[in-house]
């Protein structure tokens, strides 16, 4: 069966500054990734990191799909979006709220005008959820709410902290889907699988800071029907990438 990775990140060694190519692309051959979003937080800029993700998937253009990272606190974040918007490498536009010490609720102000541009260039929203009062899933479905032409894509179902409460965001608002890496527990796995749409549904490794097979391994230790593991493992984000 075919996997796409809807969340992955670039590591970077911490003494030589070097990022780690190799090993992220040798990790989708080991696991059988066929294509896979990637993403870093890490590097002396954001502007330097986004940078370094587009020039990796234009390396590797049938394997990999970008994703920029957006630090909102930032002067020019609106514009940092309107430039990395410019590439075709990326796809999607990610906010890490725990990484950038911001609370989503309080940055209104710069938030509307880049989700304004999202809108009409068709980008996709990556929100990181599940550690902390800065990181709560409703704290981005208060936009979600306002934005209903964006789709806003709750990475790790929530997280330990909020999954249950994530479940119901996503049956409730119609343009809240669930990427459903770091999420071990059976009990809301098996809810999700259950009760949500599967066609709101996302496998990703959450790779470097997850192992990729373990990713995988969860859902094989779950009865999952054929189609709707079909959806879940890469059709829902190859129709959601528009990806040929």
């Amino acid at each position: 069966m075919k996997i796409f990775d809807l969340h992955a990140h670039l590591a970077r060694n911490p003494i030589t500054k070097e990022y780690e190519f190799d090993e992220l692309i040798n990790d989708m051959y080991i696991n059988g990734i066929e294509k896979r979003v990637v993403s870093t937080l890490q590097g002396k800029s954001v502007k330097s990191q986004n940078d370094t993700i587009i020039e990796f998937v234009r390396k590797y253009p049938d394997k990999l799909i970008g994703c920029g990272v957006i630090n909102p606190k930032e002067d020019d974040a609106l514009e940092e979006v309107k430039r990395i918007a410019s590439f075709k490498e990326i796809k999607i536009i990610e906010f890490n709220s725990l990484e950038h010490g911001y609370r989503p609720e309080k940055m209104q102000y710069i938030l509307d005008p880049i989700f304004d541009y999202c809108t009409k260039n068709l980008l996709l929203i990556k929100v990181f959820t599940g550690h902390g009062f800065w990181t709560m899933p409703d704290q981005w479905a208060f936009y979600a709410r306002r934005y209903q032409e964006l789709t806003f894509i709750i990475l790790h179902m929530g997280g330990s902290d909020f999954s249950y409460g994530t479940l119901e965001l996503c049956k409730e608002i119609p343009n809240i889907v669930l990427e459903m890496s770091y999420e071990t527990e059976m009990q809301p796995l098996k809810k999700a699988l259950k009760e949500v749409d599967p066609e709101k549904l996302f496998y990703g490794s959450n790779y470097y800071h997850n192992f990729t097979d373990l990713s995988i391994m969860k859902f094989r230790a779950i009865d999952i029907e054929e189609a709707k593991k079909e959806l879940l493992f890469y059709k829902n984000t190859k129709k959601l990438l528009k990806l040929e």
